[in-house]
């Protein structure tokens, strides 16, 4: 997979590439935070006050006061038992994985999962099967020869970033035995999803179900950085010897403060959730009706799968309009390329106008 030509942001909604000024309908910033003034103040205050890294992991001299008050900011947040900070979102999966080790007698993941839970799930030390992409059926079939085990876990995207897709976590926990867990990667359902946007769990209303999710600052939450929530016995593992803890950096204090600004913005400002629904509903509303596949209307992201000429066609089309082709090849077990659109509550209507305009009518098949 070769790296796609650079493009610069040109503030909230656009980008520079080859010359243009396009509109973006890329990427993950949901909120559009990553250019926020209230983070960046944050961050910059943070870095010239404590530098630009700790250079050091939390269990030797990189333990900054930043890291414990951005945990209790997200236990408030997310109404975990514990939460566990790590330098990254991807590093938060492999941690919680050997965190996780002996744990289960079995685990289950969906074959479309992300990168870092399927290297996370080979720390566990206990077979792990793949069932069939959101098939709550398949994963009964496969759990059934192992109904003697006592410990089971099932891991899966809470959604599926470069698709949209929510997992259909409420079916899936219903195949489950009580004792049974479900490792949810929030990377992208976190300050989206939910009432109080704690994610596909609260969406899902798993509130009474045993569930251990990794979440990342990257996406909705405008920063840099993962998570680990969990129960007691997760953190004072992931504090005992743990290879991610132990052997890296942690987490710079400028990215903790933003994340604690950015969480601070989602609860104060309860406007920009509703305005990113409100432009979901506009957008995907008027697409489906057109007949274009564009996926469950609860979250900003869908994708449109264009094989051959009518990729090609599809981007001068959209080029054509001044819109960016977000035209990606992902590992998820899609075949191919295809084309990626996230939704942003800072789009304007004439943006999103102008993006029905340019994929109504359009068909990929």
């Amino acid at each position: 997979m070769s790296l796609r030509g650079a493009i610069e942001p040109d503030g909230a909604t656009h980008v520079r590439w080859r010359g243009r000024r396009l509109v973006y309908f890329g990427g993950c910033d949901y909120y559009r935070l990553a250019q926020h003034p209230t983070l960046l103040k944050a961050h910059s205050r943070a870095a010239a006050r404590d530098g630009l890294g700790t250079g050091a992991s939390r269990m030797t001299t990189g333990n900054h006061p930043s890291h414990s008050e951005l945990e209790s900011a997200l236990v408030k947040f997310f109404g975990s038992e514990t939460a566990t900070v790590v330098g990254n979102g991807y590093l938060a999966n492999l941690a919680l994985g050997q965190a996780a080790a002996g744990r289960f007698d079995a685990a289950f993941i969906d074959e479309r999962a992300h990168m870092s839970l399927r290297d996370a799930a080979q720390f566990l030390d206990c077979p792990v099967v793949r069932y069939r992409h959101c098939d709550a059926d398949d994963l009964t079939e496969r759990i059934s020869p192992r109904r003697a085990a006592k410990r089971l876990v099932v891991m899966a995207d809470g959604v599926f970033g470069a698709t949209g897709r929510i997992a259909p976590l409420a079916g899936l926990a219903k195949r489950l035995p009580r004792s049974a867990t479900l490792w949810i990667d929030e990377a992208h359902g976190a300050g989206v999803l939910g009432d109080r946007l704690r994610g596909t769990a609260e969406h899902c209303g798993l509130a009474n179900r045993r569930v251990i999710q990794s979440v990342v600052f990257s996406k909705a939450l405008g920063s840099f950085g993962g998570a680990i929530l969990g129960p007691r016995w997760l953190r004072s593992a992931l504090f005992d010897g743990n290879h991610v803890v132990t052997g890296s950096s942690s987490l710079p204090s400028g990215l903790a403060k933003a994340t604690l600004a950015s969480l601070g913005l989602l609860r104060a400002r309860p406007g920009l959730a509703k305005r990113l629904r409100r432009n979901i509903a506009f957008v995907k509303e008027r697409l489906l009706a057109a007949g274009v596949p564009a996926g469950d209307t609860a979250f900003p992201v869908f994708s449109l799968e264009c094989p051959g000429k009518k990729a090609s066609a599809l981007r001068r089309r959209l080029l054509a309009t001044g819109i960016y082709p977000s035209c990606i090849r992902y590992p998820t077990g899609s075949d191919g390329a295809f084309y990626r659109f996230a939704i942003s509550s800072e789009h304007s209507c004439a943006q999103l106008e102008l993006l029905v305009a340019a994929l109504s009518g359009y068909s990929c098949d």
